[in-house]
């Protein structure tokens, strides 16, 4: 499935490299990813989330805090795409939690060959570390180093992307599933930083080459009992990063109750 990021050739696998006709190779690190972001493509030298964050993300997540949406990601690739072989590609797959999931649910009735793709080579690390049965590479989704019509199914929460190349790898009807914050994500936290709270705002720009088919929201609340799992939700959005620190102390040891709203929208290619 992966293409060569410095001539887009098709990749083959050997013991430890992957090859292309072009002579070009790159190593299999022991985790079991690839790395295909090429320096010149980096837009710094450590692109992407770094340790910290990804460890936050992958303990909160694994917690069972976010599964509700991931699992309506799962149900709507179960509506829309009934093909007993199923290729899912994850763009901006983070430490590959949501792919997984996704895998698992689509699995039970369908053959699944999930990849995905992350510029922050610490995720990528702990994806192909934790979830063997799935295909990851540090790579950009402005350059999806993917071959051409390969995905059924593209899911991309909460990451940057570029159409064009997204539209380029999926098959025709295939499904694209985006996630972004909905309009009351996470206010909990927002009140108590801001005096002035702002509502997330709906993408309004539909991509070209696709069809909206549905478009809903999946809200719900949660607990959050314990100061580490504050802490680890916190690191996971820019205001553990930005917020003034007594804040962030205070949120840590005093939120209890979180809601949670995720716009999802399903593209189908025309």
């Amino acid at each position: 499935m992966w293409t060569c990021p410095a001539c887009d050739a098709t990749l083959t696998r050997t013991t430890q490299n992957w090859l292309c006709e072009n002579g070009h190779h790159y190593d299999q690190a022991k985790e079991g990813y690839i790395n295909l972001l090429l320096a010149q493509h980096k837009r710094s030298k450590d692109p992407g989330d770094n340790k910290e964050m990804v460890n936050a993300r992958r303990a909160f997540l694994e917690a069972g805090f976010y599964q509700p949406m991931a699992d309506s990601v799962a149900g709507l690739i179960d509506a829309y795409c009934q093909q007993d072989e199923l290729n899912i590609f994850d763009a901006g797959c983070g430490e590959g939690y949501y792919l997984n999931r996704v895998a698992e649910i689509s699995q039970e009735h369908q053959t699944i060959t999930g990849c995905g793709i992350d510029v922050s080579k610490p995720a990528i690390q702990k994806a192909a570390k934790k979830y063997k049965s799935l295909n990851f590479a540090v790579g950009s989704n402005f350059q999806i180093p993917l071959e051409n019509d390969w995905a059924n199914a593209v899911i991309q929460i909460f990451a940057p992307s570029g159409e064009t190349e997204i539209r380029r790898v999926m098959q025709e009807k295939g499904v694209w599933i985006q996630v972004n914050p909905g309009p009351s994500h996470l206010d909990n936290i927002k009140r108590l930083i801001y005096d002035d709270v702002q509502q997330h705002k709906a993408n309004a720009q539909v991509p070209n080459g696709f069809t909206l088919v549905e478009d809903k929201n999946c809200t719900f609340e949660f607990g959050l009992a314990d100061p580490q799992s504050r802490l680890n939700l916190l690191k996971m959005t820019p205001y553990y990063w930005t917020a003034p620190e007594h804040k962030v102390r205070d949120i840590e040891q005093n939120l209890t109750q979180v809601n949670a709203d995720f716009s999802i929208q399903v593209w189908q290619k025309d």
